[in-house]
């Protein structure tokens, strides 16, 4: 089953010209940071033209109930922790409590977090992990539990709520194909891990459904590194028939694809074109602007909180395993003039 994406912060921020957490100060009303009045009426103003609604919850009297969320090793800057924030969101929404756990691979810290969230004051669990891929989870407890961003290796009718890689993919390279580009190249990253051989499945597809052959020659590994996606850039560009486009396994990698077309005096998307995937703050901000597919971590963790709800509420859900869908946001990257 897939799920079509909400307006976030992020769509938001993207169409203000202005950082997420701006966005977040604007839409909350805080008074703790004093925004110019003409930031905040370009916040409020994206906000509406795109369709956002900001629903306040009514919060009971008393203790909240909680809602635990275990992931093992997650940074700052990982981009997965946009879907926490927004199962915290949810779950406020819904008049409970996120509390997130993170073991970082400590088993003792692992015991000790299950022996925490069993004693019972959670409605259930929510098991996390910032890379798509089938876990057996080193937590267990008798209460109704959802994964998100991964899937239960032991048990598949456990619910869990995924990206829907392989159609993003599919989507922008129809795009591509859409424009008149036939001879498309790719830089995947690290071939072993399920978002990469999602989405270039996602790729093969698209070809395969408009009559061309997939080229094994235009595939390339960039395992997620800049310096790799530079590396391999090259040398599609090098090809005796170098590709007319490039789909780009991430926006990080893009930079070093960028580096390249650069170094080769070409420009982009005259001489070749480029699109990626994550649509990452950095995308709207390449020269010329980067079309990118939505990573929709912030549904993602939407979905997983209402998905556990559900099981609490003793509803049945509709499948077990939702994928949530992400937007191709267009930029001139990849626009013929």
């Amino acid at each position: 089953m897939s799920i079509k994406k909400r307006i976030t912060m992020r769509d938001i921020a993207s169409a203000a010209g202005v950082s997420q957490p701006t966005v977040s100060l604007v839409l909350n009303g805080s008074q703790s940071i004093k925004l110019a009045d003409a930031t905040k009426k370009k916040v409020l103003d994206a906000a509406e033209k795109l369709g956002y609604e900001h629903k306040r919850a009514v919060h009971a009297k008393g203790r909240p109930k909680k809602i635990a969320l275990v992931i093992n090793g997650l940074n700052h800057y990982d981009p997965f922790i946009e879907a926490v924030n927004a199962a915290r969101e949810a779950a406020w929404q819904q008049d409970r409590v996120l509390v997130t756990f993170d073991y970082s691979n400590d088993k003792q810290l692992a015991k000790q977090i299950q022996a925490e969230i069993a004693q019972g004051e959670y409605d259930g669990l929510i098991y996390a992990s910032s890379m798509t891929r089938a876990l057996s989870p080193n937590i267990k407890v008798d209460a109704p539990t959802v994964f998100l961003n991964c899937y239960s290796k032991d048990d598949a009718s456990q619910p869990a709520v995924l990206p829907a890689d392989k159609l993003g993919a599919y989507k922008v390279t129809e795009h591509l194909l859409d424009q008149g580009y036939q001879r498309i190249g790719v830089i995947c990253g690290e071939k072993w891990m399920e978002a990469s051989t999602d989405r270039l499945n996602g790729y093969r597809q698209a070809l395969i459904n408009h009559d061309i052959i997939p080229d094994d020659t235009l595939v390339r590994e960039g395992n997620w590194s800049l310096k790799e996606a530079h590396q391999q850039t090259l040398a599609l560009l090098d090809m005796p028939n170098p590709p007319q486009a490039i789909f780009i396994g991430s926006d990080y990698m893009a930079i070093g694809c960028y580096q390249a077309i650069a170094e080769r005096g070409l420009s982009i998307p005259d001489d070749i074109a480029l699109v990626s995937y994550d649509n990452q703050q950095v995308a709207s901000e390449f020269s010329p602007g980067l079309t990118s597919v939505e990573l929709p971590y912030a549904d993602m963790g939407r979905q997983s909180v209402e998905a556990l709800l559900e099981l609490v509420n003793k509803q049945s859900l509709m499948s077990p395993t939702l994928k949530v869908e992400g937007d191709v946001i267009i930029r001139a990257s990849s626009v013929k003039q």
